[in-house]
């Protein structure tokens, strides 16, 4: 009985043993992890905080346009500064597509401001879409928005292309460019010399440096040289005489002109010239000025006999005597580029057209 009951047990587990085999054998890999149930319900919404204090009004600022009227109010002043140089040589000439690396400093706005910037002669490369020399060339325009964008761009000396220093208060921004750039000179008394341009003679506009007597070829002759011009000491050089009280869009101003037409005849605006001349009708002072055309007239009828000047005073390319080359860049120098018939600068202008004469001759 012991017996059987024994095999009975052994028996039942067995059998337990065979079952869990076989359910670990049929059991699969885990399958992927079904989709997430919706949402629970919302629990209720907190309670809303007090508003705070809203503080007291703060006080009205400047009006907008209290900077702008400082300059553009109800006088006309901006609109004849405008008109003026709209009629100037500067505010009308065509030349700002001249916008090379040499030509865009002086010829474009965007060049001018280049090199009073780096303090280079020429713009790193060429002026794309330029701009005419223009109010914000030569002032500081809507910087500050008040009188203080009046003031000039630059009044600091100046170191001229050909070495000298140009120092006459505010007309310094104008000797930046009313200077004769570098050249090659005929020596006195030196080896002959090749002319090779039509336009041989300073570039344009040698105005600052006449002023301090540069540039011009001191030939040895019977007249000396003075060492001192009196237009040295007018306050501010050009701006005193060519912006004096202006006549409407015709002279002085921000037109930057010396004359104007008065029924088809030119008149001399003499308003800068009087504070050291008094009252005067023109600018031939003890008949300066009608001396200096009759020693160029003179000077330009030799050049043309000795075949190096044409009609038109252009020169003729081709080797001439250093002093007779150097002759004909002083005719050149006065009466093409400087054009003020000695105005600038009467003492050396006299000395210096009498003695190219003597050289010539």
């Amino acid at each position: 009985m012991k017996l059987t009951a024994m095999l009975r047990a052994f028996g039942g587990m067995l059998l337990i043993a065979c079952l869990a085999f076989t359910l670990s054998a049929c059991e699969g890999e885990e399958g992927p992890e079904g989709p997430q149930g919706p949402a629970g319900p919302q629990g209720p919404q907190g309670e809303q905080g007090e508003k705070g204090d809203p503080g007291t009004d703060g006080e009205d600022g400047e009006a907008g346009t209290a900077g702008c009227v400082q300059c553009h109010d109800v006088s006309a002043t901006v609109k004849a500064i405008a008109v003026q140089y709209e009629a100037s040589k500067h505010g009308s000439g065509m030349t700002f597509e001249r916008n090379g690396t040499s030509c865009a400093p002086c010829h474009t706005h965007q060049g001018f401001v280049e090199v009073l910037e780096t303090g280079q002669g020429s713009t790193a490369a060429s002026i794309m879409n330029p701009a005419p020399v223009n109010c914000r060339t030569c002032h500081n325009i809507h910087v500050n928005y008040d009188q203080s964008d009046y003031s000039l761009a630059t009044s600091d000396p100046v170191t001229m292309f050909t070495g000298e220093t140009y120092d006459m208060g505010s007309s310094n921004l104008c000797a930046n460019c009313h200077q004769p750039r570098s050249a090659d000179l005929p020596e006195i008394d030196g080896p002959d010399f090749e002319v090779t341009s039509v336009r041989f003679g300073p570039h344009h506009g040698p105005q600052s440096s006449l002023l301090i007597g540069a540039s011009l070829i001191k030939l040895p002759g019977s007249v000396s040289y003075s060492s001192m011009n009196s237009h040295e000491n007018v306050d501010d050089g050009c701006l005193t005489c060519h912006m004096a009280e202006a006549y409407g869009a015709q002279s002085g101003g921000h037109t930057f002109s010396m004359g104007y037409d008065y029924h088809g005849h030119t008149v001399g605006n003499t308003a800068g010239c009087e504070s050291c001349h008094g009252e005067i009708e023109d600018f031939d002072i003890n008949g300066a000025v009608t001396e200096i055309e009759g020693y160029l007239a003179q000077l330009k009828a030799l050049l043309e006999a000795e075949g190096c000047l044409d009609e038109e005073g252009y020169a003729v390319p081709g080797t001439y005597g250093a002093n007779l080359a150097a002759a004909l860049w002083n005719y050149r120098y006065i009466a093409l580029e400087d054009r003020s018939m000695g105005i600038h600068n009467p003492r050396l202008v006299k000395a210096v057209l009498q003695n190219s004469i003597e050289a010539v001759q």
